[in-house]
């Protein structure tokens, strides 16, 4: 069976009209399929969703169902094909929509206008906008190149490879009566950029996010940065000054290791998820600071603080979704609709409008973040989503 005829059978599936004989001829074509490809990285992983679609598609997509005749005797053929015929939306996503997009352009007939034109919005880019101290604004592009300016002592430059750092070249003549000159650097929908800071720490922003932090910590007693958005964070070790990430909600304190903050203000909670060392996570509603460490938590690595209003709870952190859009990936798992339509718009630069109820739909995979919005909303023609291109607006119907 190849790519097309697979492509109608899930159509089939979805509608609900596949016969018996359609049914066994796709689950033996996703069955040869996961044995016989070695898939790379910018493809969709078969062992992963096999186990995903067999085993946890109802759980991970929120849906509840009659499981009367169902029991630990049935036969797992019989299962599996029990779940297909009834949750074929969520596993005609899982099993075809991921695997296809990567490896064709889908083809069908009529093809929309609004998927034409989503074709065209591209990717978003390595670019931010650095404030100097001074108020002065610089666009950080791949055109800019080499040393930017120069403040408390320290060179700020721009790489080849699309990094700015910070250089330290002289000490002041007075640390402690010095003026602390703050630097802004902040990215736009569509942009991401690193920054490396005079201590060696380097921290990758996400798209609408900034990074507040001295041009210099000299003669300072701790290192401390504000962060608005998504940033991941490797921090340089330096015991006797400690670094410190503010956001709108809490305040996470480290010596050094790696961990990823999610502290958008339009998401309902803000995330820290630590890789590696150890952070100290205190919410910031409590102005009593005894109070406020009562209710701070320390986090190990592997673990993932969850902050909404002043509480704070910590569970097993799924370390390669948190990080994913760092390694250039959008990652979701039974994820609703509305937060995968919220990634679309901050890295794609889209206004998403909802005419009618919101559906409820909940999603499953991984694309490259590097794919135009055409390829990325095929996922939503699969799951039977309406919707239209309007300049930069989405318009979900």
């Amino acid at each position: 069976m190849n790519n097309k005829e697979a492509i109608n059978l899930l159509a089939k599936y979805n509608s609900g009209t596949a016969t018996e004989a359609e049914i066994v001829l796709l689950e033996n074509w996703y069955s040869t399929e996961s044995l016989k490809r070695k898939l790379s990285e910018t493809e969709a992983d078969f062992g992963h969703l096999k186990e995903e679609i067999w085993a946890g598609t109802l759980r991970r997509a929120n849906m509840v169902v009659d499981v009367t005749g169902i029991s630990e005797k049935t036969p797992v053929r019989s299962i599996r094909r029990w779940y297909l015929q009834r949750v074929a939306a969520a596993v005609i996503f899982i099993a075809g929509s991921v695997y296809l997009l990567n490896r064709q352009q889908i083809s069908q007939t009529g093809i929309s206008t609004s998927i034409a034109l989503a074709d065209q919005i591209t990717a978003g880019k390595n670019k931010a906008t650095l404030t100097l101290a001074d108020g002065h604004k610089i666009i950080l592009s791949d055109d800019v190149k080499g040393k930017l300016a120069e403040e408390a002592g320290v060179s700020i430059t721009k790489t080849n490879t699309g990094e700015l750092i910070y250089t330290v070249i002289s000490k002041p003549g007075n640390a402690a009566s010095a003026r602390i000159l703050y630097n802004t650097i902040s990215t736009a929908a569509g942009e991401n950029y690193q920054v490396i800071l005079p201590d060696g720490s380097k921290i990758k922003l996400n798209a609408k996010s900034s990074l507040k932090y001295p041009a210099s910590f000299a003669g300072n007693t701790d290192r401390r940065v504000e962060l608005s958005g998504e940033a991941y964070f490797e921090v340089a070790k330096d015991k006797k000054h400690p670094f410190k990430v503010k956001t709108n909600a809490q305040e996470v304190e480290v010596l050094g290791t790696h961990f990823n903050i999610n502290s958008y203000t339009d998401h309902a909670a803000t995330q820290t998820t630590l890789l590696e060392g150890s952070v100290k996570v205190s919410p910031l509603g409590y102005t009593d600071l005894k109070e406020r460490a009562a209710h701070a938590v320390l986090l190990k690595p592997g673990e993932q603080a969850v902050q909404k209003a002043n509480s704070i709870t910590t569970a097993s952190a799924d370390i390669e979704q948190a990080v994913a859009w760092k390694e250039g990936w959008f990652f979701f798992k039974s994820t609703r609709l509305q937060d995968v339509l919220g990634e679309a718009a901050k890295w794609y630069d889209l206004e998403i409008i909802y005419r009618g109820p919101v559906p409820t739909d909940h999603f499953t995979g991984k694309i490259a973040k590097n794919a135009s919005l055409g390829k990325f909303i095929r996922l939503l023609q699969l799951s039977d989503i309406k919707f239209s291109i309007e300049g930069r607006k989405m318009i979900i119907n």
